[in-house]
Formats: structure tokens, sequence, C-alpha cells
């Protein structure tokens, strides 16, 4: 009995060193979110109310970048970890829009479509950074809310048109994203005198308004 299990614990106990003498795997370290800041606040000479825009820093790690050559007013969005995306401003209005691969330290400049306001539509992008969303406002006291892909500007859907109060302020329009699939877009109306608002979101799963209403309550955002 005492040879059978020496035979048999012999094997055993060298399948029991090897697993042993076997390093661990430890789990990959994830990597640290890129964190991105607006700084170096450029002053416009020419603009009377002391309007500014930014650059945009990068911080990766020990890396630092600056975007080069864009300046804006609002933080862009990151997208995968990977790629920032967001809107380039002149003199108080937007230009066009950029991406800029954090990994190859590459930008794209991309053109705004052609029915985009520079000053009135409050475009936004999707946290997906496949789709923008924006109010048009053609110049005739209308305004209605649109999504396009990103960057290939193909309209998605689009609201009914409401009347819009004639004026040379921006403000009355607002847009954001819920969730990469709905947008809501906010158009200040001008069916009185007293303030009210069309309230209208959109999805683009569906490519359609899944619901408008008009409401007197200031958006909150």
């Amino acid at each position: 009995m005492t040879n059978a299990f020496a035979g048999i614990g012999l094997p055993c106990l060298a399948t029991l060193m090897v697993a042993c003498s076997t390093a661990p795997r430890m789990a990959p370290v994830p990597a640290a979110t890129p964190v991105v800041q607006l700084v170096d606040s450029v002053a416009w000479e020419d603009d009377a109310d002391g309007w500014t825009v930014w650059r945009v820093e990068v911080r990766h790690g020990a890396r630092v970048d600056t975007v080069p050559g864009v300046l804006t007013d609002e933080l862009p969005l990151l997208v995968g970890g990977t790629r920032l995306l967001g809107l380039t401003y002149r003199q108080g209005e937007v230009a066009e829009g950029f991406a800029y691969d954090l990994g190859s330290r590459t930008l794209r400049r991309d053109s705004l479509p052609s029915d985009l306001n520079p000053f009135f539509s409050a475009p936004a992008f999707s946290p997906d950074g496949l789709h923008i969303a924006y109010v048009v406002i053609p110049g005739d006291e209308t305004g209605y809310a649109v999504v396009r892909t990103w960057p290939g500007r193909e309209l998605v859907w689009r609201s009914a048109a409401v009347q819009v109060p004639a004026t040379d302020a921006a403000g009355g329009a607002g847009v954001r994203w819920t969730s990469p699939d709905m947008a809501e877009a906010w158009i200040e109306t001008g069916v009185s005198t007293d303030e009210a608002w069309y309230r209208v979101v959109g999805s683009v799963r569906r490519r359609a308004v899944v619901s408008a209403d008009t409401t007197r309550e200031r958006p909150r955002w």
C-alpha cells in the first residue's frame, strides 16, 4: 500500500511544484484618462465686449500637448479616450469643426454645414462624435432644429419650423445631447411678448422627432 501511494504521489507532487513556481499573471493597469482643459486666454482687441477665446491643453501621463492653431470658448469633447472633437471660434462666431488625434498628434479641420449660422445655431456634437445637432435660423424669423451626421453632414432629422423673435443677440437657442441617440433643442419663439420656448427631442436611431412642445420654463443647462 505504501509503495503504491508513493508511486502516485511523486507525479502529483511534481505537478504541484510546477504550478506553484509559475508567476501569477497581473492584470494590465488601465491607462489614465487624458485631462483636457482650456488655457492661455486670448482677447480679441477689436471686441468691445472683451470676448475671449482659449487654447486647448491635453495632459496624458507625463505628456502635455497644446492643440495647434485652435482657439475656442468651450471645452472639446473627448471621444473614446483618443480623440478630441470641438469647434474653433473667430471673433465671437463658430468658424469650423476640428478633430485632434491624441496618439498621432494630428489635427483635422472640417467645414460646418452650410445652413449652420455661426452666431445663432448653438451646435453640439453627440457623445460618440458621430452627429452634430444645431438650430437653423434662415433669416425669415423662423427657426428649426436639425441633426446631421459628422463629418459627413447628411441630414438625419429636422423639426417643424417655429416663429422666432427678430433679434441680433445670440442666446435664443440651446442644444444638448442626453445620449448618443437623443438630442434636445430649445428655440425661443416669437409667438407673444412673453418668453416662450419650443422644446424638441429627436432620435438618431429612429431618424425622427419623438416629442415637441412649447413651454414658458427657461432651459436650465
